[in-house]
């Protein structure tokens, strides 16, 4: 298995074939951070803990998903230390599980490394769409064109941040 063929199992919500894809890609290239990312990323969605729907993983690879993942994590915290996406990564599954507050990191993250962009999409959804909107349009045409389940969760809630931006400019110029 390549990580083409990876890509393309995350691409079509098929999550057991995109793991096996990156985990296959990960033995043969244990530097592969992009890889690392959207395997955690996905693991922590067939977990349960993002945006995956019922139906689309079995119960078993859910399961096993929940084991990997800090697993993964570690060992990605190891392999990669110091990185940024590891680091936001790392903090914004946590954050989701215990619904500590992230925003003030990825803003400290997001002067500490002004080219990475991931951290933008909790800034602009955490201020309503009122800070953080170019980062945040940057990355939805990014992961616009890139359909792994890292990119449609970024996406989705870049899209729902703007949906309740409009709804509250339609509300304040009906009042």
């Amino acid at each position: 298995m390549t990580r083409a063929y990876a890509l393309t199992a995350d691409e079509n919500g098929w999550f057991q074939q995109a793991a096996a894809g990156y985990e296959a890609t990960l033995v043969a290239n244990p530097a592969d951070l992009e890889t690392t990312v959207n395997l955690a990323v996905l693991y922590w969605q067939a977990a349960a803990h993002g945006t995956c729907r019922p139906g689309y993983v079995s119960a078993d690879f859910s399961s096993y998903a929940r084991r990997r993942l800090p697993e993964l994590l570690e060992s990605a915290s190891r392999r990669f230390a110091g990185c940024a996406e590891v680091r936001f990564w790392n903090r914004y599954i946590a954050a989701a599980g215990s619904g500590e507050p992230l925003e003030p990191e990825c803003r400290q993250l997001m002067r500490e490394r002004p080219d990475y962009l991931e951290p933008a999409f909790v800034v602009f959804a955490e201020s309503a769409g009122e800070e953080a909107e170019p980062e945040a349009m940057r990355l939805l045409a990014d992961y616009s064109e890139q359909p792994t389940a890292r990119g449609r969760y970024v996406t989705s809630i870049i899209s729902a941040a703007l949906r309740r931006q409009r709804w509250r400019r339609t509300c304040a110029a009906t009042a």
